[in-house]
């Protein structure tokens, strides 16, 4: 691969220029506090559920705090936002774009009712961001595929007392539901992320997805293609606003009453604790 640098006056790995080596930490003192540790836990508890503990206090969340009930949320996040909502790295789709942000309102109330929020990720793929490419033949496959890594997920937190599962579009929505569906007597939450709003004049985004073989025919100019597909998704968060997979899923998980209103959430919630 090229580099704007010239190769001649690159560093080797050896002669980074200006490294301090001696002011590279090699230890810490470590969190402040003990775990909450008692005889019996130590006697009978898996050495995981112990190095859990100490795990869970080396990311800083407060020792005293850590035997209370520990609940994980699933998401499909993907890309990465600013606080303000600017873009640094942009995700497949918009559904991604909010997935974060209800994930981090559910961190925060279970929080407020004394339990320990996990949080874990499944980014999912866009079919309309590959139609035309052989990305295609990625699109049904990854929903199962999604599906087994949530549910290694799940397992892979032994103490949790129940799942959410924070998911918008046509893959990773019905992959979380598969995963969730799987999961027997564990308490399961589905929190859908809802749609991006259409645009107050154009097209929505499953019109708009044809501004090339409409052009290709007469149909459109190429202004009026321009124009059209920048506005299709009027807001950044949220799935394709026609009742496609995504919007259907989101509609079948309200059905299956995946998806409680906040005061059944609240008391399942207490239930679980």
């Amino acid at each position: 691969m090229s580099s704007l640098v010239p190769a001649e006056s690159q560093p080797t790995p050896v002669e980074a220029p200006d490294a301090d080596l001696d002011a590279i930490l090699t230890h810490s003192p470590g969190p402040i506090g003990s775990l909450p540790l008692d005889a019996d836990l130590l006697r009978d508890s898996p050495s995981g559920d112990l190095f859990g503990l100490t795990q869970n206090a080396g990311m800083g969340w407060e020792p005293r705090r850590l035997r209370s009930p520990e609940f994980l949320i699933l998401g499909t996040q993907g890309g990465i936002r600013a606080p303000d909502g600017r873009p640094i790295a942009l995700g497949y789709h918009t559904g991604h774009w909010e997935i974060g942000l209800l994930m981090q309102e559910a961190a925060q109330e279970l929080d407020r009712g004394g339990a320990t929020p996990f949080a874990g990720f499944v980014s999912d793929p866009c079919d309309g961001r590959t139609q035309g490419t052989l990305g295609m033949m990625e699109s049904l496959a990854y929903r199962n595929d999604a599906a087994i890594v949530f549910r290694r997920l799940i397992r892979s937190l032994p103490t949790r007392r129940g799942v959410m599962g924070v998911a918008t579009c046509d893959k990773g929505l019905p992959a979380m539901m598969l995963a969730l569906a799987a999961q027997g007597e564990l308490p399961v939450i589905i929190v859908p992320g809802g749609v991006t709003l259409p645009p107050t004049v154009g097209e929505h985004a499953g019109a708009v997805q044809t501004i090339g073989v409409r052009f290709t025919h007469g149909k459109l100019t190429v202004r009026e293609a321009a124009e059209l597909g920048c506005a299709a998704c009027a807001t950044p968060g949220g799935g394709c606003q026609f009742l496609g997979t995504a919007a259907t899923s989101q509609v079948v998980a309200e059905a299956l009453g995946l998806a409680p209103n906040s005061a059944t959430a609240r008391e399942g919630l207490a239930r679980s604790q």
